[in-house]
């Protein structure tokens, strides 16, 4: 029988692998090393490229990016959506925090935060269109 493969340790990514991350999810059909520079720092200079080719280099070592090698730049993509990492982030919470269960955490992050009537109605909605 094979084996599945392990999903990535989303809480193994830095901040500045996170804020990689950010910019290739604004832009689903790749960018190039150079452009990441330039939306991180506002400028472009070797050492920051260098930095940002580790990051990205980490990123694919974890299996979160991939590199697109057919153009002259290479363009790096994210494999896993914002909301999927977001998610095993939340899972991986609920796991070490709440005994596995979603719904002490979720209680938790809610006592926490202030909603506009907006946003509580949005929420209502989710929950009553929750399938058991």
């Amino acid at each position: 029988m094979a084996k599945k493969a392990k999903a990535p340790e989303v809480s193994d990514v830095t901040d500045a692998e996170l804020s990689v991350l950010e910019i290739l999810w604004e832009e689903p059909d790749g960018v190039a090393v150079r452009e990441i520079v330039l939306k991180m720092y506002g400028r472009h200079e070797h050492s920051l490229h260098g930095g940002v080719k580790s990051f990205l280099d980490r990123l694919m070592e974890k299996g979160l990016v991939q590199v697109d090698k057919t153009g002259f730049a290479h363009r790096f993509s994210a494999t896993i959506s914002r909301e999927a990492f977001v998610g095993r982030q939340l899972k991986k919470m609920a796991d070490s925090h709440f005994g596995g269960s979603l719904a002490p955490m979720l209680l938790s992050l809610v006592n926490q935060v202030e909603f506009s009537d907006k946003n509580r109605a949005a929420i209502e909605k989710m929950i009553k269109n929750i399938k058991d």
